[in-house]
Order: C-alpha cells, then structure tokens, then sequence
C-alpha cells in the first residue's frame, strides 16, 4: 500500500564538521549506472543528471545540498531544465525537493519520479533514514538517487513487489534506539540495518 498524500519536509542532513567541495574530477567520475527497476533508455540521461546536481550544486548553491526531481514518463534522450527535470535549492544541511513551482508541477503529474539529491557531507554517502522516510510518504517516488560530492551515487528504489507497510516495520525496527542524542555512529549503524534489510519490503538498495 502506498500513501499518495504528498508533503514538503525537507531531506534534512545530520550536521557534521564541513562540507566537501565539489571538483571537476568529482564529476568526471560520476559512474553510468544500470539501475535496478528503471528502463534502460533513462540510464544515460541519469548519469548526465546526476552530474548536473554536482555542477548546480557548485555554480549556482556554494555546495550545498541540491535535489532534482526527473520524471520517468518523458523517456526522451535528451532534457531541458524547464521541461522535464525541477530543481530545488537548499543549505548546508538540508533541502526541500518540493521547494520550487517547477518541482511541484513535475511532481504531481508525473506516476514516476526518480529524486536525485546531493549529499555533500562526508557521513552521509548513503542514502539516508530520511531520505526513506521521503520514499515511503510519496507514491510517485519510484526511486531516490544520492550522489556525493565525490562523484559517489548510491541508490534505493521500489520493486513490484514494493509493501510500504513491510517497509515502516523495517524502519521502525531500525530506528527504535534512536534519540536526538544519538551518535553518529549510531545513525549509522540503524540505517546499515534498514539497508541491508530493505529487500524484504520490496526494496532494492545498490552502491556505485
């Protein structure tokens, strides 16, 4: 079961010592991935996307975090900013994917949407608790790609077999023991467990 009531939190980062910058090596490294789930006429045009956060992210952001939403019904080879990608501003620590008029037209109509969001802290090249907890609010979110500020993409998406009910067991689950307080060692240690456990709610999680 999905839940299509959709909302505007903020993919909101842990606040760690400093954030990486962004490089022109860090983008050329940017990998082609053969993503799980997707058709594979969109591979490329991810690849060039998850380059242009890092670039956004860099000219226009001072680094800072950056999300794109893309969607799947438009499986032209080429994009254009204005046509078929949103993009949304955030800070150091965080960023609203739904942040602009553009993302909000995008994701409304769009039945899939794949969210490409910059992490640029060195803690965070997974994807994260909240990054999942985002996934299970939308319904359109077929997948969420995190990229680093290193050129790294990591990603999580939903199978067929996707159960969002299975899915905040699991979560639930994982995120038990933890407090404001918690660590960060601690943080991670919950979301190794989510993501090592993912496939039994129809999850699939992949680290390029």
């Amino acid at each position: 079961m999905e839940d299509n009531n959709k909302n505007e939190s903020g993919l909101e980062s842990n606040k760690r010592d400093h954030k990486i910058e962004i490089t022109d090596i860090a983008i050329s490294k940017v990998p082609f991935v053969k993503y799980k789930e997707i058709p594979e006429e969109h591979y490329k045009t991810l690849q060039e996307l998850a380059k242009a956060v890092l670039e956004y992210s860099r000219k226009r952001n001072n680094c800072n975090e950056t999300a794109i939403v893309y969607s799947l019904d438009n499986p032209d080879e080429t994009w254009n900013e204005d046509e078929v990608i949103a993009i949304s501003y955030g800070d150091e620590h965080q960023v609203k994917p739904l942040g602009s008029i553009q993302s909000h037209h995008i994701w409304y109509i769009a039945k899939r949407c794949v969210l490409i969001i910059l992490h640029n802290h060195p803690s965070l090249s997974k994807v994260s608790l909240q990054d999942v907890s985002f996934l299970f609010g939308e319904a359109s979110v077929k997948m969420i790609v995190v990229v680093t500020n290193r050129g790294s993409i990591n990603y999580i998406v939903k199978t067929d077999n996707y159960d969002r009910i299975k899915g905040m067991k699991l979560f639930n689950e994982a995120t038990k023991e933890l407090t404001d307080d918690s660590t960060l060692k601690e943080i991670q240690t919950a979301t190794d467990f989510f993501l090592n456990n993912c496939h039994k709610a129809g999850l699939i999680y992949d680290d390029q």
